[in-house]
């Protein structure tokens, strides 16, 4: 797999929870694989010097029982993606991300037994760096960068992975929501040629490890897939009040592309209709198929989340609570591409 050509991505994403139609903070995204020995590596991410918090890469595979990182064919089991919020009074336009292991952990030379660290991509209110603009920085001297394909590798807990802030600086979360907005316009973004391409994956079964909902049953064939149920009538008066439980597939997407079609709109239209003047918990969750490299096929899937709940938004539905994200690459709706570009609006009391 070749490594990634520089790119910033327009992966506009919220994936905190916000109280109101537009009300929405800072958040840091990371794309992060990994391998564990005797327990998963764990990693700290700070902003502008200051630390936002921890995580550990739960899905990351066993070096001990499953081999190593490099030598899967399918690394998407062993990816996640993980996001911290940025307080207001931390954020600026120019901070510095940078992550590090904080639990190294080696099982000797012949053992093939190693914790590390693989970061994808780093995203700040929708302005996403890759690997081809990330780079190691040594905490007693510099090192030069080592690569996996689309990865920088984090060995030890003497080196971090770096992301300097894009040019013109990461925006502003109002910015997000406006770069989201909805347009029958291709929505700008570079990617490498990679990107969601049929053949440049074979078909594999395994769930991608980021998903985390609850979820429809799979699809089949390469035709739009219904939603789960529409209620037969509004009601009879509007509401506040919630009374959905409900899950609804958005199904359509192009190739490469996040952009929301007239057909895309036209189901977002009866989703909204559907929900009326009822405020819910809204989860708006997007995927991508497994063709093309991990980074991008993420982004995509938390672009089109995105771009579907700016939608919403425009559209008039309000909100108890909401947010989107991302759960990448996937195969579990169907065995054809188009069936598993998607997003999935969860809907809630």
């Amino acid at each position: 797999m070749s490594t990634l050509k520089t790119a910033v991505l327009a992966a506009a994403f919220a994936l905190c929870a916000v109280p109101g139609a537009f009300a929405a903070g800072s958040s840091l995204q990371l794309i992060i694989g990994g391998e564990a020995y005797d327990g998963p590596p764990k990693f700290e991410v700070t902003f502008d010097g200051k630390v936002l918090g921890e995580g550990a890469v739960n899905a990351a595979i066993d070096t001990a029982t499953a081999g190593r990182f490099a030598d899967a064919a399918d690394k998407t089991p062993y990816v996640q993606s993980f996001s911290f919020d940025i307080p207001d009074d931390l954020f600026k336009p120019g901070g510095e991300v940078r992550v590090r292991l904080v639990n190294e952990a080696y099982g000797g030379d012949g053992s093939n037994r190693d914790r590390n660290l693989y970061l994808a991509a780093v995203a700040v209110n929708g302005r996403a760096v890759t690997v081809s603009g990330l780079s190691t920085q040594g905490t007693t001297a510099n090192t030069e960068n080592e690569l996996l394909g689309e990865f920088l590798v984090l060995k030890d807990g003497n080196v971090e992975g770096v992301s300097r802030a894009p040019t013109g600086g990461w925006p502003l979360p109002d910015a997000t929501i406006a770069a989201a907005q909805p347009t029958t316009q291709p929505v700008t973004t570079e990617v490498a040629a990679v990107a969601e391409e049929p053949a440049a994956v074979p078909a594999v079964k395994a769930q991608a490890a980021v998903t985390a909902l609850k979820l429809p049953e799979a699809a089949e064939g390469d035709k739009p897939v219904a939603s789960a149920s529409l209620a037969s009538a509004a009601p009879a008066a509007a509401s506040a009040s919630c009374n959905r439980d409900e899950l609804y597939n958005v199904v359509g997407f192009n190739e490469s592309s996040n952009d929301l079609t007239p057909k895309l709109m036209e189901r977002l239209d009866q989703i909204v209709a559907d929900i009326g003047e009822q405020k819910c918990k809204v989860l708006v969750t997007g995927y991508s198929s497994r063709a093309g490299n991990h980074a991008t096929n993420a982004l995509f899937a938390i672009e089109r989340a995105q771009n579907v709940l700016a939608y919403l938004k425009q559209a008039g539905l309000k909100f108890e609570k909401v947010s989107a994200t991302g759960a990448g690459a996937t195969e579990q709706f169907g065995d054809t591409f188009y069936a598993n570009r998607r997003v999935v609006i969860s809907v809630a009391p």
